[in-house]
């Protein structure tokens, strides 16, 4: 039997730093399907993650990195995206039969990189190493990524329509990020899509 398929007995260790860091994603999605997170918390201040065991794990000391059927994975995406291929009877993704399947890579890879990077900054700007001008610029960067999007959610539920997948749970941690440091209180209609996903049981759980 194949992991995963006895959800039951389905468990992984995430390393995270903080609650609100990519592990989000990683655990959200793991309470989504009923997987169990043995969770270590490393001490960033010390540079734990620059030991040599955890580098071992994740060669370039960050997180999240996700023990799973007792090998490292690292990459937040990467590890999503491992985890609904282990479940397809979630339907977290779309089959790669389906002719939706390229949209559903366009929007999990966007989710990923351009849009997370870009959010990231709006944040780290506003929250964790304050800067005005900087904080002015990344928004102002942000911003058309945000104006297409609410366009999109207007229209849809989800990204992928009616159909909550993955990308949803990777671009609805980077909104909660943008939500934090109120960086969507200009598009309502943004609001509405993230207080749509944040209603999900295994949002509220993850942190």
């Amino acid at each position: 039997m194949a992991w995963g398929e006895a959800d039951v007995n389905s468990r992984i260790k995430l390393y995270s730093f903080v609650p609100f860091d990519r592990s989000c994603r990683v655990r959200w999605l793991a309470h989504e399907l009923g997987i169990g997170i043995d969770e270590h918390r490393l001490d960033y201040a010390s540079g734990e993650q620059k030991n040599a065991a955890y580098l071992a794990l994740h060669p370039f000391g960050k997180v999240p990195c996700a023990i799973i059927d007792g090998a490292p994975h690292w990459e937040s995406g990467a590890i999503c995206q491992l985890l609904v291929d282990a479940f397809p009877e979630s339907e977290l993704m779309v089959s790669r039969d389906s002719a939706d399947y390229a949209t559903y890579l366009s929007w999990l890879f966007f989710s990923a990189s351009t849009f997370d990077a870009a959010a990231f900054q709006a944040f780290n700007y506003a929250a964790l190493k304050p800067d005005p001008v900087r904080q002015r610029d990344a928004l102002v960067d942000l911003a058309p990524l945000l104006v297409q999007l609410s366009r999109h959610a207007h229209r849809n539920n989800f990204l992928l329509g009616d159909q909550f997948t993955l990308p949803d749970i990777l671009i609805g941690h980077a909104l909660q990020l943008l939500y934090l440091v109120h960086a969507l209180d200009e598009y309502p209609v943004l609001m509405e899509y993230r207080e749509r996903l944040r209603r999900r049981p295994a949002a509220r759980a993850s942190g």
